[in-house]
């Protein structure tokens, strides 16, 4: 084999050395004459690329013996469902690493969403879900059982474990429940609590507090019943109660701000300050100074309460969910949408720890023609890395929904959201002429609420589907700069857009069948599946059109004649089909919620799981990037790369001017070399993405370069 790159090698010297020094052409010979190692391929078919991390924390718990950090998020597992993980650091948050993929195993992911962590003295942890109950784990995390006996699958609000290791929980619908450890079972408590809608615990060794969400604040003295301790209290939707670490004093965070109690919750008054009108969530005693979590932000106190004053510098989550500190001068704050943050200056300033930490759904995945890799999530924007460095920054395009990403002929990108901004809709398409790093508005003629897909025709023309104001497909013929509505005559939602090559398109709906738009006569059609809401269209290189649904029918659906006569795929698993891949060769990726990604390589007739490498089994976004490697957005988990080649990347010219030439060569010898290549080059010179430039990567080149 090396012999035969030297051979190639050879014929071209005439022309290749006379843009090179000789230097580099005599490493280059070394290179060619050293034999190729075979490469050795990774039993899972995925791997991680780190990112994008942070997300929401919900809750944080410290764990009084080991000192470790116990961090609770939630996720989007699928339209309109949730998951969520437990993380864990024993070095100060520096670094975190996933401890509950026994949850998934345990329970349905969609009940796992984690909105409550409590420790005991033994150094037992207890975490209470969305609606699958309570998990605990006796040794701090490395395995976990579910603890719900007489207790269900309850939706838990609130954990609190009282100094002499009781346990006891709030739930959203059934009130407070008692754990019993001679029973190993739960029992309801909420003789005279008048309203079950409970979220927040207070447990003493005498007496019981929670906060609910229309009564306020109940007390319970040891082997009483529940009577109301509101008094005061202008707000009865109570978010968190906290209890001073020096003083008995109680805190209560409500919708509108705090409230004090010094009297065991006999009464309550205000703490003004400047979240006052916000809605509060947690307030923190660290024993020097007091710390208020808002939607206004974070709040700090130093003398009890009567003042305060904003230290969110750093801090850039849309609200503080919750506050601990470590006992060492560090504190954390969980936010809603960007992980978690320490302070280590008495909360004058945060910054982000996140490493290790995945909390946010990846929905919509876009790799570029440059190597540029975007992330859309649910809440917060897009987040940029590229193929080549594995870095990842952002948000850009902050606190939107996501719905769409797409990138045209020309390697603009454009991009859909979809907000709810003070109860009015609040949808526009974007573009951004840098790769993602800055963005455009484009609303001249549209005036989308939700801008769900992308397609190109060919040169600056631009097609995009609405769900509503009004819903269908809208067209440009400058770059997005000017919409008009190209139809059906129906206001329709529109949810998923594609276009053959022959000028026809398709886009699926919530509720109302997919359509078709025929090129050749203008027309609109009705193909059915009104069932269902669809997420995915994608058509084959013979024409056939397979179509994804979100719950209520069979996953995919295929019609052999352009939309005609849609099939359920019986074979393929469960009724959820987020996002379809196709590759040139015909080979199917699917992702789906609850069954991980399934492939095909007969045109849907069978299906096999490749999930290996992947912690989850929710997927709503699959791309084949220019390095020839799939790419999958992963439920709560970011963003993974296949770990080899699904369609083989070709020869590239280096520069990207679409020649090979005297330019190329240059630029792949420094490659080689690793002396002045950029890493767009590098990447590029990669020929068989290994992740490295070797000899390899030669003979593609050579034979390129001859043909």
């Amino acid at each position: 084999m090396g012999s035969g790159i030297v051979k190639h090698a050879s014929s071209l010297l005439p022309w290749w050395s006379d843009g090179l020094d000789r230097v580099r052409l005599c490493v280059l010979a070394v290179v060619l004459l050293q034999a190729i190692t075979p490469r050795l391929r990774a039993d899972d078919f995925w791997q991680s690329l780190g990112g994008p991390t942070g997300g929401s924390v919900n809750c944080l718990a410290r764990d009084p013996m080991s000192g470790a950090i116990f961090a609770g998020t939630g996720f989007q597992n699928g339209y309109n469902q949730n998951a969520g993980s437990v993380f864990k650091s024993i070095d100060h948050g520096d670094s975190w690493t996933y401890i509950s993929a026994d949850f998934f195993t345990l329970a349905p992911p969609i009940t796992t969403r984690v909105r409550a962590i409590a420790t005991n003295s033994l150094g037992h942890v207890f975490v209470g879900l969305e609606s699958g109950g309570i998990m605990r784990s006796v040794d701090g995390g490395a395995g976990w059982s579910r603890l719900n006996n007489g207790l269900g699958e309850l939706r838990i609000r609130s954990l609190a474990v009282s100094p002499s290791d009781a346990i006891f929980t709030a739930t959203d619908t059934l009130g407070v429940w008692a754990f019993s450890a001679a029973g190993n079972s739960w029992t309801a408590v909420n003789d005279g609590l008048t309203s079950l809608d409970t979220r927040a615990l207070i447990a003493r060794n005498d007496y019981l507090l929670v906060g609910t969400q229309t009564g306020g604040v109940f007390k319970k003295l040891a082997g009483q019943s529940w009577t109301s301790s509101s008094n005061g209290m202008s707000n009865l939707r109570v978010n968190g109660l906290t209890q001073s670490l020096t003083t008995d004093e109680l805190f209560a965070a409500t919708d509108t701000g705090f409230f004090s109690s010094i009297d065991h919750a006999a009464s309550w008054q205000p703490v003004v300050g400047p979240f006052t009108g916000s809605i509060c969530w947690t307030l923190l005693d660290t024993g020097s100074f007091l710390l208020a979590g808002t939607s206004a932000g974070i709040f700090k106190s130093t003398n009890g309460g009567t003042d305060w004053v904003s230290v969110s510098d750093g801090f850039t989550g849309t609200a503080a969910r919750t506050l601990l500190a470590d006992g060492t001068g560090r504190v954390y704050a969980g936010s809603f949408d960007a992980g978690v943050f320490r302070s280590v200056d008495d909360a004058q300033s945060w910054e982000p720890v996140n490493n290790g930490l995945h909390g946010l759904s990846v929905i919509r995945l876009l790799v570029t023609s440059e190597g540029r890799i975007l992330a859309g999530t649910p809440g917060n924007g897009i987040y940029r890395s590229t193929i080549f460095d594995g870095l990842w920054t952002g948000p850009r395009l902050p606190r939107r929904n996501i719905f769409a990403i797409a990138e045209s002929p020309a390697g603009e990108i454009f991009a859909g959201n979809y907000n709810i901004t003070n109860g009015v809709p609040d949808g526009h398409p974007w573009r951004s002429e840098d790769g993602g790093e800055t963005w455009v508005s484009l609303d001249n003629g549209i005036a989308a609420a939700m801008v769900s897909a992308f397609a190109f025709p060919g040169g600056v023309q631009v097609l995009c589907t609405s769900a509503w104001n009004p819903g269908g497909v809208s067209q440009s013929a400058n770059r997005g700069d000017l919409w008009s509505r190209l139809g059906p005559p129906q206001n329709i939602p529109a949810y998923c857009l594609t276009r053959v090559s022959g000028g026809d398109l398709f886009f699926g709906t919530e509720g109302q069948g997919v359509w078709r738009y025929n090129a050749g006569s203008g027309t609109w059609s009705n193909l059915g599946l009104s069932q269902s809401q669809q997420f995915s269209i994608a058509v084959n290189s013979a024409g056939h059109v397979f179509v994804g649904n979100d719950g209520n029918i069979k996953g995919v659906y295929k019609s052999l004649a352009n939309g005609d006569g849609l099939q359920p795929l019986n074979a393929f698993p469960g009724n959820y089909g987020y996002t379809i891949c196709i590759l040139p060769n015909d080979d199917i990726y699917v992702g789906t919620r609850d069954n991980g990604i399934q492939f095909s390589n007969d045109g849907g007739t069978s299906w096999i799981q490749v999930n290996s490498g992947i912690p989850v089994r929710a997927c709503q976004a699959i791309c084949v990037g220019p390095d020839g490697h799939l790419y999958a957005a992963v439920a709560g988990f970011g963003v993974y790369r296949s770990v080899s080649q699904v369609v083989q990347k070709m020869a590239d010219d280096i520069d990207g001017d679409g020649d090979i030439d005297i330019v190329d060569v240059e630029l792949f010898a420094e490659a080689l070399i690793g002396i002045g290549a950029t890493p767009i080059h590098l990447w590029r010179s990669d020929l068989d993405a290994s992740g490295r430039v070797d000899g390899a990567d030669i003979a593609l080149f050579v034979q390129a370069a001859v043909n």
